[in-house]
């Protein structure tokens, strides 16, 4: 079967997910004081925890726009996405920093892995729902539909 790129779910995936990316950026932002040293505390909780969620949340949001019948897969791959990128994020500042220097600059290198690691896999899954082969996915969710195309 030949390979069919769609256009329009790539744009809404990556779209969508780059004002998640936007979002977690603009958040962690939000958590550094005036001479632009990163604060830690309770204050700080909410946007940290948007920085980390609010790409894959977007990611999810858009998949389901471009591709409704497949909110279940977008779920699950979304919520792994949230899931797992913490931790490599958490890997690449430990093989960065020491844990101590990682503490006193407020984990900036973290917080900065996970918005990229997900702004990548929002671009990869993207790809990957945008290069499929043409044929079972495209029929028409509706037997009418199928009766139409097959005139």
């Amino acid at each position: 079967m030949q390979k069919k790129i769609d256009w329009r779910t790539a744009a809404i995936i990556v779209g969508v997910a780059l004002l998640g990316a936007a979002w977690a950026y603009f958040q962690y932002r939000t958590t550094f004081g005036p001479a632009g040293e990163p604060l830690r505390g309770e204050q700080q909780l909410r946007p940290l925890v948007w920085t980390i969620f609010a790409t894959p949340l977007a990611t999810f949001i858009g998949w389901t726009i471009a591709r409704r019948r497949e909110v279940w897969l977008a779920a699950g791959v979304c919520f792994c996405i949230y899931f797992f990128s913490p931790f490599v994020g958490a890997r690449i500042e430990s093989l960065v920093l020491d844990a101590t220097d990682a503490a006193q600059i407020g984990h900036v290198v973290y917080f900065q892995a996970v918005i990229v690691l997900n702004l990548l896999a929002a671009v990869a899954v993207a790809a990957w729902r945008a290069l499929r082969e043409a044929g079972a996915s495209d029929r028409p969710l509706i037997a009418a539909d199928a009766a139409a195309d097959a005139r």
